[in-house]
Formats: C-alpha cells, sequence, structure tokens
C-alpha cells in the first residue's frame, strides 16, 4: 500500500452553516496497490476499457479541493478533528473517499463524477431521498448525512455528500457462507424493507427534492415542481443515460425530464424521450444487434407506441399496479450490509442515487439475490448439480418473497402474464431504442396487437400488423435473442460488460489479446453471410467515430 503525504493550510470558511477553521494537519492518502498522488484520487483507477477507454476515463475524472473537502470533514460536529488518512473507493459514478479523523472518527465523503452525474440535481435528490426514508422509515436502515453540497462554488470546488459509513459487512462478502434458512430470512426482510418504501403515497412521478433547496433552474421555474409535504417536493427525473453523454447539460433536457401527475403524461414524455434521442443523433457505443433500424424506423416505431401507450393505462393491472412509488434503484448485494454477529439483521442499505418514484410496475424488479446461486458460474464451472441445486434454492427465495410481499398487503405482481410483460417492456424500454434498437419495442407492439382482444380495452388498436410482417419480426426477433445469447457468453469470457469495463484483478492485456481473437472469429464467421463492415457493426463493444 503506497502513501503520500501532503500539508494543508489553515483555512476559514463556511459551508452548510458551519465556520470551519481547524487546522488541518498531515494527511495520508491510500489506495491499495498504486501510487498516490492527488491527481490518482482524481482519476478512475478501478478497472481499464477494452474500448473508448481515453474517453471513459475522461468521463470519471473529477478534480476538487481534496484539502478543502478535509477540512470541511474535519470541522462537522460529529468529527471535530483533523483528518489523518483518506483512502478511495470508487463505482462508475461516484468516488467514496473513507476518511479517519486523528481521534479515530470515520465518515464517507462521496464526490459524483460531475461529468456524468447530472449537476445539481444528481446530489440534491440523492440526498432528500436518505432523508425522506429517515423521516418516514425508520426501520429502512440508511446513513446519516452529516453535511452535503450539491453544488461546486464551495471551497472543496465539488458536489459532495460527507455519510456515516455503513455499520456490518456487505452480502456479497457473506451470501455464499449462509445457510439457506438465514437466506430465506434475509429475502423476507427484503420484501418487508420494500413494502414499507412502497406504502407511501406520492401526488406523482418524479425525482424527490427538497423545496427549500432546489437546483437553481428549479428555484426559477417553480411549476416545474410538484408539493409532497411541506418539506419535500417532486422534479424533473434524471439518471444515467438520460440526459447521458459527455457532461451533457439537464436543462436542455428539462422539456421531457417531468414530474408528472399522471400515468398518461409519464407515457408520453418517456417515448418523447426515444425521439429525443434519436432526433439529436444520440448513439450506444455497446454493440449494436441485428435489425437495430434506420433513424426513420426508430421514430416510426415509437409513434406506434405514443398512439397505444395512452389506451394501456386504462388497463385494470395498470390501475392496480401503477401508482406511485419509491424503490431503491439499485438493490444488489455490494449495497446491503450485513450484521457481523448476525448475518440476517440488515444494518444498512446505501447507493441511493437515482432512486425515483416511479410506477410500481417501472420501479418494482426481482432483486439480483433472488438468484445468486452456488458460484459455479462465476467460478466458470459448469457443475449440474450446482445448477439443479440453485435452481431449486431460488425457486424457494421467490415463493418467500412472493409470500412476505402479500403479507405486507402487496400482491406479487412481478409475475405477470405476457400481455402485461409486454406492457411493462413497453414503457422502460421506449426511451432507450437509441441503445437496444427497435426490436424490443416493436416485439412489444406485436404482442400487444396479437393479445388486444384479451386485453379488453374499449378502443381498436391504434395500428396493424400484416401476417407477413409478423412473420418477418419473429424471424428478425429470433436472430436477435441469438445474438444476445452470444453476447452474455463473450462479456462473461472476458468478465466484461457492454461498456468494455475490464475489473481490477483480471490480467487486462490477456484479456485484450483473447478479446482480439473473438473479434477476428466473430467477423470472420459473420463474413459469410453479410459484407465486413456489416460485421463489425455486430460485434459487442465499439469503438466511438
Amino acid at each position: 500500500m503506497s502513501r503520500h503525504r501532503f500539508l494543508v493550510r489553515s483555512l476559514s470558511f463556511y459551508a452548510q452553516g458551519i465556520r470551519l477553521s481547524l487546522t488541518q494537519k498531515a494527511i495520508t492518502l491510500t489506495d491499495p496497490g498504486n501510487k498516490v498522488t492527488n491527481d490518482h484520487i482524481y482519476r478512475y483507477n478501478t478497472g481499464r476499457f477494452l474500448v473508448n477507454e481515453e474517453y471513459e476515463l475522461a468521463k470519471r475524472y473529477s478534480p476538487f479541493d481534496i484539502e478543502a473537502l478535509c477540512q470541511i470533514v474535519a470541522s462537522l460536529p460529529a468529527v471535530s478533528s483533523p483528518v489523518s488518512q483518506v483512502v478511495k473507493k470508487e463505482g462508475g459514478y461516484n468516488k467514496a473517499l473513507l476518511m479517519t479523523a486523528e481521534n479515530g472518527r470515520k465518515v464517507i465523503a462521496k464526490v459524483p463524477c460531475r461529468n456524468i452525474v447530472p449537476r445539481q440535481y444528481g446530489t440534491a435528490s440523492e440526498v432528500a431521498v436518505l432523508r425522506f426514508v429517515v423521516k418516514y422509515h425508520s426501520p429502512t436502515p440508511v446513513s446519516e448525512v452529516l453535511a452535503w453540497s450539491a453544488h461546486d462554488d464551495n471551497p472543496a470546488r465539488t458536489e459532495y455528500i460527507v455519510l456515516e459509513p455503513s455499520p456490518g459487512r456487505q452480502l456479497s462478502e457473506v451470501w455464499d457462507d449462509l445457510e439457506e434458512a438465514q437466506k430465506s430470512i434475509l429475502v423476507r426482510k427484503f420484501a418487508e424493507l420494500e413494502s414499507n418504501l412502497a406504502a407511501v403515497a406520492f401526488p406523482g412521478y418524479g425525482s424527490l427534492y427538497f423545496r427549500n433547496a432546489l437546483p437553481a433552474a428549479l428555484q426559477k421555474s417553480r411549476h416545474r415542481t410538484i408539493d409532497v409535504d411541506e418539506t419535500y417536493c417532486l422534479g424533473p427525473m434524471y439518471h444515467g443515460s438520460w440526459p447521458g453523454g459527455f457532461a451533457a447539460d439537464p436543462e436542455q433536457y428539462a422539456q421531457f425530464s417531468g414530474p408528472w401527475k399522471s400515468l398518461t403524461h409519464l407515457a408520453h414524455d418517456f417515448v418523447n424521450q426515444g425521439i429525443f434521442q434519436i432526433e439529436h443523433y444520440k448513439s450506444s457505443y455497446a454493440g449494436r444487434g441485428p435489425h437495430f433500424g434506420t433513424p426513420e424506423e426508430h421514430i416510426d416505431t415509437l409513434h406506434r407506441a405514443k398512439q397505444v401507450m395512452p389506451l394501456l393505462t386504462e388497463l385494470p393491472a395498470l390501475q392496480r399496479h401503477g401508482g406511485p412509488v419509491l424503490c431503491h434503484p439499485d438493490f444488489h448485494p455490494g449495497n446491503i450490509f450485513v450484521c457481523r454477529q448476525e448475518p440476517t439483521r440488515v444494518d444498512g442499505i446505501v447507493d441511493w442515487q437515482y432512486a425515483n418514484i416511479l410506477p410500481r410496475f417501472m420501479n418494482v424488479r426481482w432483486p439480483l439475490f433472488l438468484t445468486m446461486g452456488c458460484g459455479a458460474e462465476e467460478a466458470g464451472q459448469e457443475d449440474p448439480n450446482c445448477e439443479a441445486q440453485r435452481t431449486h434454492e431460488e425457486a424457494i427465495r421467490i415463493k418467500c418473497y412472493e409470500a412476505a410481499l402479500v403479507k405486507s398487503h402487496m400482491e406479487p405482481y412481478l409475475d405477470l402474464p405476457e400481455p402485461d410483460v409486454a406492457v411493462r417492456k413497453l414503457f422502460t424500454l421506449c426511451s432507450d431504442t437509441y441503445r437496444d434498437g427497435i426490436l424490443p419495442i416493436r416485439d412489444c407492439l406485436v404482442k400487444l396487437f396479437q393479445y388486444w382482444k384479451q386485453l379488453g380495452l374499449s378502443k381498436e388498436c391504434p395500428y396493424h400488423f400484416s401476417a407477413a410482417e409478423i412473420a418477418q419480426h419473429e424471424r428478425q426477433w429470433t436472430e436477435y435473442q441469438d445474438w444476445l445469447t452470444l453476447r452474455e457468453s463473450t462479456h462473461k469470457l472476458l468478465k466484461s460488460n457492454d461498456g468494455g469495463w475490464i475489473p481490477p484483478g483480471v490480467d487486462f492485456e490477456e484479456t485484450k489479446n483473447k478479446h482480439q481473437m473473438l473479434y477476428e472469429h466473430f467477423i470472420r464467421t459473420k463474413m459469410k453471410d453479410m459484407p465486413e463492415e456489416e460485421a463489425r457493426k455486430l460485434w459487442f463493444f465499439r469503438e466511438r467515430g
């Protein structure tokens, strides 16, 4: 573990109403396995990228005044001691700095990547959600916010959130050591936590903000908010792909960002988001699947979605499951902390960034831990006995989860019949055809057309597919599913994802060579049926430009 020491001059300024005047002493910056400098803290170091690496690293480069941030932390009443050590951890969107003061006090300073997280909006909403959960749902364990700033016009020159560290251990560290009975207990507790959050009534859909701490643009346009109570309001909803892009300005995307008082208005704007992305030439640099579609085909498909979605809001299933609910956006084991001594007790849930209020049928998903098995797949082994055991255990957990939802007066709305699945996918995917292509949306439209009479709606389906068009779509859909299967297998072989990210600890040069071999084999195979240029477009990782 390399270390770098520097001195911080005595500072005196105001932040969040606290006068800061402690003299900061020498600080040790640490990051295992790396030589640590100030610039090392600002750069992204947790992994490499197979493609577009310079661009991806630039997106995550976030310079700020770490000395001033340490001074802010040192002067908090909960700390009241100079910071002596900073250990950097990071994810794809933020840097998390574990700060230790001379008196032993520890806090987490979370700094968003300014070129990814929508400025002002991301931080302001995340803090509002954390405080809201504490105020209304103390059984949901979240970290206390000690200080925050949604602006970078402060001495640290960055937005930040200072949090209490979560106690306990990450669930991902202990899951494999738990007995199945313990896992079932945890599953029931997670369902109870979700039910607690989903029980809160909201007057619409969008992101949560403090009424007295709105981003600057919202302060000038209060018509862009919906009051929740005397403290909170709903405002525009932003996330990783909206606006997306490098340092994109949220205000350029404001017209379709909410908040929304009705499901019909939300549906209208979600389709318009998809059209906006296509009309402004936004493109995903993950691989494009077969039959991706021309811009004209995207817009035509989305206009069909815009015709039908207002009619779908009359469906009993959407009336029943369309109410606005707050859910955790990324409920995976790395974001869940359990007690060291009593691992069936949940001590903390972290990473509430991009937690939004959306229709229940859109916002609630099967938690990842329901399908975490015995580790054979992760280890690259294929053990039929382990596969059978995993399938059996998953089924038990899912039943426990559903039973807990019913006990909490929430019917199991995730196991829906095929037409309802098509409706849900239409709402969740319509803004992302620039990334996924037109086939997923068109598949929803085809299924709804085929099941229209079963839906029991009073009006006729506003579009038509001929038998020939449906047959052609089904052929293309089969090709697309085969492509998705091959992409998933390639990701597993390379230990990568859509963006070409390679985790630390994996031999990057070896992975690059493996990637090149797979790529060349893919191109040779596809060139039997298409020109080389078309084959290259189908590969799973694309360079920009």
